[in-house]
């Protein structure tokens, strides 16, 4: 049952079966109003009387909020300001900090400084066909470059020879995955935390066959993936002490070969769909290797009939 309420000009409808237990609470606060609303009145009256006006109410509440919030945004913005900035302090440390590292590795290795950026341009354009985000795809392109940093603790007489390694020799190049995981692990930094990921798992296979720790397909960090497949693609290109470069219709039918075993199959199709920019940033950004010539034009049929040799690359 509905019933009203009415006291001193105020309107109360309520459910009195809904709020039986309520109506205490609710009279008293119409009943406040009410009284709130009579000496209004009657103060008005009064100065209609001496013929002088109201004085204005104090400053309300929500006036007061108001400042205190306004005070609050602009020391939120002033915060913001303060953090972009030491994000961007951040990100130039450890830019310079991976090109420190970049330029400490290409002192030991026969690898020359151009291959790594190489790497680095091709990881972020794979990881961009592959889908990922721009910021990881920049993030990829300046951690990329630091997956042979390990060789930075091994020896001369093994990284530089020109002839196969040995067994055991095969077994101490093998541990530059661990030494620079170890190297660039630990530091908290988003940017070094990816390139110690890539240092580790870029020898890793999609068949589970590759070192250090056997990862086997999408077990495999994509990092580690991408960086695996065009750093093979470059060193192929690429003379070494234990090499001469390959012609880029071999080196293609080399990677469509090993999709699905030593790649990863999807990443290979990605990679074969738009050949033509890899191609583009080794011309771009050529050193003193080899220069393309007419023998490594684009030839389909011949990238499908050239035999594929299992390559080990250190």
């Amino acid at each position: 049952m509905d019933i009203v309420v009415m006291r001193a000009g105020a309107v109360l409808v309520a459910d009195t079966a809904h709020l039986a237990g309520y109506w205490p609470a609710l009279l008293t606060v119409t009943l406040a109003a009410a009284v709130a609303v009579r000496e209004v009145l009657r103060r008005r009256a009064a100065a209609r009387a001496r013929r002088t006006p109201v004085a204005p109410p104090p400053p309300d509440r929500l006036t007061e909020m108001s400042r205190i919030l306004a005070t609050e945004v602009a020391q939120r913005r002033r915060s913001e300001v303060m953090l972009v900035s030491a994000r961007a302090q951040l990100g130039e440390a450890q830019s310079q900090m991976i090109n420190r590292l970049r330029s400490a590795s290409a002192l030991r290795d026969n690898e020359t400084a151009s291959h790594t950026d190489r790497v680095g341009q091709m990881a972020r354009h794979l990881a961009l066909l592959a889908g990922c985000d721009a910021e990881f795809a920049d993030q990829l392109a300046l951690a990329a470059p630091l997956h042979d940093v390990g060789k930075i603790g091994i020896p001369d007489a093994i990284l530089l020879k020109p002839g196969p390694l040995t067994p055991a020799e095969w077994d101490v190049m093998k541990t530059h995955t661990t030494i620079g995981a170890g190297i660039l692990m630990g530091s908290g930094l988003p940017l070094l935390d990816l390139a110690a990921e890539v240092a580790l798992c870029h020898h890793e296979r999609w068949n589970g066959q590759g070192y250090p720790r056997a990862l086997k397909g999408p077990a495999i960090p994509l990092s580690g993936r991408i960086v695996a497949l065009v750093d093979v693609f470059d060193a192929l290109m690429s003379a070494r002490p234990y090499k001469e470069p390959w012609p880029l219709s071999r080196a293609l039918a080399h990677i469509t070969g090993e999709a699905g075993a030593h790649f990863d199959p999807n990443l290979v199709r990605l990679f074969m769909d738009q050949i033509q920019d890899f191609v583009a940033i080794r011309e771009r950004d050529r050193d003193d290797e080899a220069m393309l010539g007419a023998d490594q034009a684009l030839d389909w049929e011949e990238m499908a009939s050239a035999q594929v040799i299992p390559l080990p690359m250190r």
